[in-house]
């Protein structure tokens, strides 16, 4: 391309839902941020090449992709080949992505960073969405539509093989949410709800729109899975970003490489075997029935699990048993229910907590030994 033809970004086509239609299939548009679908998915959440300082309003930078190449193609190729240069105040760096068109579509990415100075806080295999209104967090009522957002969890798979799921928050303030690993599997931002009336929105089809899982390539070491909420008044904004830091600060002078794959995934139910929190809600902790106000500091979490072999105890629930764990507080009281609508079980967790206090919650089934179930985890603040 002429280096003065003023170009934004660019935009790759391909047949991906139709042979007789070149539709879109990546873009690169703005910073470091990149997108991309699989068949019959709408565009939603983000990919970026790298995160620095994100959420801190005096740090935070925006490296850039300055350059592209792109090789192109041969008649059969089932992959196009994208090299990029990246530029910052605080690092540079050359990316190579090989993207693979498909139901699921992938992108493999190869990165190798040269920061110009010490980066404090870098988020490696950056994602980036929007989570505006939930059935965890309804503090916004004035839109026909239930519930408005791109990703509504944060998926993870630990070093140690454990399964997490914690349900994304439109934050009343920023939260940083740290989640401790070594040589983490996987990691990505997952719109896990695909159900049309839960949105009801006929133009945007939220419920259409990818999740993004990360695979490490290699063994990333120690670190930690970081997720950023940011609040936000309405649905234009993305205020959620998920990464991994890694241990130790990158220093000025070192080559930093990192190898991962981005999958744009339709149903993250099939990433693990083990059963599924589909939804999470909130309540008081009064008892059904009661009309007395509940105590304060206390709280109900509701989680339907579904899928895995949960349907297999519905029959013989007793076998069924709820593991619940809190950081701070108390948990006052569970109970487990058969749920034939989902194929699983609803658990109840009512919690205790000072109030001004935080605590996070994390709960998964069990039948004897062995889990059921991806744990569940949620922070909550007694106000």
């Amino acid at each position: 391309l002429p280096v003065n033809l003023g170009f934004a970004g660019f935009r790759l086509h391909y047949p991906l839902n139709d042979p007789r239609v070149q539709d879109e299939l990546i873009s690169f548009l703005g910073a470091s941020y990149f997108r991309f679908l699989g068949r019959k998915q709408r565009y939603g959440l983000s990919a970026r090449g790298l995160a620095i300082g994100v959420g801190a309003k005096e740090t935070e930078e925006f490296p850039v992709f300055r350059e592209f190449w792109i090789e192109s193609p041969g008649a059969e190729a089932d992959r196009v080949v994208i090299y990029a240069l990246l530029d910052g105040v605080s690092v540079t760096g050359a990316y190579q992505f090989l993207v693979y068109p498909a139901t699921q579509s992938v992108v493999d990415v190869t990165m190798t960073l040269f920061p110009r100075r010490a980066i404090p806080r870098i988020g490696i295999a950056p994602l980036t969405s929007m989570f505006y209104v939930g059935e965890n967090d309804r503090r916004f009522f004035d839109d026909f539509r239930p519930e408005l957002h791109d990703s509504d969890g944060l998926l993870m798979h630990t070093g140690a093989g454990e399964w997490l799921w914690r349900p994304l928050r439109n934050a009343r303030e920023i939260s940083l949410s740290n989640f401790m690993d070594s040589n983490p599997r996987g990691f990505g931002l997952m719109q896990r709800d695909r159900t049309f009336e839960h949105y009801q929105d006929l133009d945007l089809g939220y419920e259409a729109r990818p999740s993004y899982w990360v695979e490490p390539r290699d063994n990333w070491g120690e670190g930690y899975i970081e997720l950023v909420e940011i609040p936000t008044a309405d649905e234009t904004n993305d205020n959620i970003v998920a990464y991994w830091t890694p241990k130790g600060t990158p220093e000025q002078g070192q080559q930093l490489v990192w190898r991962y794959r981005v999958t744009a995934v339709s149903n993250d139910f099939a990433l693990h075997p083990g059963g599924a929190a589909v939804n999470t809600w909130q309540t008081s902790a009064r008892a059904l029935g009661s009309t007395e106000p509940s105590p304060p500091g206390t709280r109900r979490f509701i989680v339907d699990f579904s899928g895995g072999g949960l349907g297999y105890y519905l029959n013989d629930p007793d076998k069924v048993q709820i593991v619940p764990s809190i950081s701070n507080g108390r948990i006052l009281r569970t109970f487990l229910t058969p749920n034939p609508r989902t194929d699983g079980f609803r658990a109840g967790i009512d919690v205790a907590v000072e109030k001004g206090q935080s605590a996070d919650l994390r709960a998964f089934l069990k039948a004897g030994n062995r889990a059921l179930t991806e744990t569940w985890t949620f922070p909550w603040r007694a106000e």
